[in-house]
């Protein structure tokens, strides 16, 4: 009647997460919806074959701030979040505790048997992982981890009388000495959390058999709890776009909306796709009103093609619904998407490929020219899907030379993303040189996961926010570099931080400037980046500097592009690049559909399954 009582608790206490497990048939397409929850990785160092550094895997999996490090996902308290049996968050009730103390002055490891019926019954009663956190009173104990010769099991008998073993399937230190995952160690001093496999049917009885590798002087006790890492819950939000008919047909007639594309079968390319010529990173291809210069010219930028995409090269490719390749499935019946590739080069271990990587894709929508420059505020959202399959294995990730005698270094299998709202200028529109008065850009980043990490997330590509950009040439205490603000999408409770090829994905962007000042320091610090997945806020980052007056000024020169105006949202640019600064090893394909843009949130297309043709 205790164990019911105390499950029934935790089922109350739980409720609000809304948790779901995917199963096989199902997969996850978040990462909090994974059967696994933490991430092993093969090794911590791959050796170089080529004279150069190893590769560093340490990226991926747990450590006291993170669930998992290289998604972003956070716990909220450092060294891990749990539930007691209690149903309380981080209360002290403890699922299990034993003694463990040298027996008659023996300080060498030691096997313990431990019940942990209680906690087992509420993780197949409420679906959570089977994960919990150990931690040591009294003197320090080291345990033996998931990659030791006498790692941790728990052994069942399942309701039907049948007997089973519960594999450990992950194990790390919780310790702020290092902001590195070290779930590889073979034993890990407490407090440390472990990852079982989950039991497949009801079961009666749970226990723990567990080393406690040493016991040196001092009495201890271990107590464990279950972990409860938190979950995105929040709501989906519907914006302007719920006012439109199904697949955003009349959009454009909803309040703040700039302009739309719907890829509807049935419709051309050109309808989508400027082939004016003109040269986005050339100010003699632009209206000079802009800058001054002279009277209106609407045969330029941004008149020319407005609301079309313009330096679209021939990877832009217009497909329909009823297209096959590369796993393509339509969001909905009637919508097709744009398809962008980037086809691999022929870069090996041992090449020399310069410093710069693969561009797949620079393409630009321009704001009309009255706002061109001065708008502080722009949404856009898209549907997104990543083409399969996807050989991006390690052993696509080859070592190559920038230059001859250069230290080699591996391919990233990584770079930039996304479609994003921009002020990219000739002088500040080099990756670390954004910001200040030289213009600014807001891209997304993107990372591989190779296939080799295994479950729960090998294969799945990683985003963020790639705010290195924001460089030299930002304000002292703004110049974020990635890692200096949390900037990757899944710091919400694990929402969009990984995303699987093969699925549909609907991202929403927020950028809203900050202000400038006429006097010094020449801006406020209030500027806001939101990310949105699938209706739902990923990311929030808030107190940024993008622009600072004076805006800097140099004489024209009618090959390059110069700030424009307040240094205000110019125009979205879709940049897909592969670097760093190597190239592409991997035949890559994206589809995107469903773009939107404005001055209010759009939030997610009405999908009615009614095919559609274009107007």
């Amino acid at each position: 009647m205790k164990v019911f009582a105390r499950i029934s608790v935790l089922l109350m206490a739980l409720c609000a997460c809304a948790y779901t497990s995917a199963s096989a048939a199902d997969p996850a397409k978040h990462e909090y919806e994974t059967e696994q929850l933490f991430q092993p990785i093969p090794t911590d160092y791959t050796p170089s074959q080529f004279g150069g550094a190893p590769f560093d895997w340490r990226e991926y999996g747990a450590t006291a701030t993170h669930v998992d490090r290289s998604s972003g996902w956070m716990w909220k308290h450092v060294g891990g979040d749990w539930i007691d049996r209690a149903g309380v968050a981080q209360g002290s009730a403890a699922w299990l505790t034993w003694p463990a103390n040298a027996v008659s002055g023996l300080t060498a490891a030691n096997r313990y048997s431990v019940d942990v019926t209680e906690l087992v019954k509420a993780v197949r009663a409420t679906g959570k992982w089977n994960a919990l956190i150990l931690k040591a009173s009294g003197s320090t104990r080291s345990i033996a981890g998931a990659k030791n010769s006498a790692a941790p099991v728990i052994n069942v008998v399942y309701a039907d009388g049948t007997a089973g073993a519960l594999a450990c399937l992950y194990s790390t230190r919780m310790t702020t000495s290092t902001s590195y995952v070290v779930s590889n160690s073979p034993t890990h001093t407490l407090p440390a959390v472990l990852e079982f496999e989950k039991p497949s049917k009801d079961i009666i009885s749970a226990t723990l058999l567990i080393t406690v590798t040493s016991h040196p002087s001092g009495k201890a006790t271990i107590a464990g709890n279950l972990l409860d890492p938190p979950v995105n819950t929040n709501p989906v939000e519907f914006g302007v776009a719920r006012s439109a008919g199904p697949l955003d047909e009349g959009i454009t007639a909803q309040p703040g909306v700039i302009g739309a594309h719907r890829y509807l079968d049935g419709s051309a390319r050109a309808e989508f796709i400027s082939s004016s010529g003109l040269n986005i990173y050339a100010e003699r291809d632009y209206d000079p009103y802009i800058w001054g210069r002279g009277e209106h010219d609407y045969t330029k930028l941004p008149h020319r093609d407005l609301g079309k995409w313009v330096a679209a090269g021939n990877q832009y490719q217009l497909v329909d619904s009823q297209y096959k390749g590369e796993g393509f499935e339509p969001l909905a019946p009637g919508l097709g998407a744009m398809r962008v590739s980037m086809p691999a080069t022929d870069a090996k271990t041992g090449s020399v490929v310069g410093y710069s990587g693969t561009t797949a894709s620079i393409a630009k929508i321009y704001m009309p020219e009255p706002e061109f420059g001065r708008l502080d505020r722009v949404f856009v959202r898209y549907y997104v899907r990543w083409g399969t399959p996807l050989d991006n294995s390690f052993k696509n990730r080859f070592e190559v030379k920038q230059g001859p005698t250069s230290t080699p270094v591996w391919t990233d299998m990584g770079g930039k993303f996304g479609i994003t709202p921009s002020h990219e200028t000739t002088d500040g529109g080099v990756s670390g040189t954004s910001g200040g008065g030289y213009g600014w850009q807001m891209r997304l980043s993107w990372s591989d996961r190779n296939p080799e990490l295994g479950p729960p997330t090998g294969g799945a590509t990683t985003l963020g926010v790639h705010t290195y950009d924001f460089g030299l040439h930002n304000p002292i205490g703004h110049r974020y570099g990635d890692g200096k603000k949390p900037h990757m999408l899944g710091q919400q409770g694990g929402l969009g931080g990984v995303m699987w090829p093969g699925q549909w994905y609907e991202i929403e962007m927020m950028v809203d400037l900050n202000t400038l000042l006429p006097t010094a320091p020449g801006y406020l610090a209030d500027g806001a980046v939101k990310v949105w997945v699938d209706g739902r806020l990923a990311l929030e980052m808030t107190n940024m500097v993008m622009r600072t007056a004076p805006i800097y000024t140099r004489t024209y020169r009618e090959g390059y592009i110069r700030p424009a105006r307040e240094l205000g949202i110019r125009d979205l640019w879709f940049n897909w690049f592969h670097g760093g600064k190597t190239r592409n090893t991997v035949d890559r394909t994206v589809f995107i559909t469903g773009v939107v843009w404005g001055k209010e949130y759009i939030g997610p297309m009405s999908l009615n399954p009614t095919a559609l043709v274009a107007h």
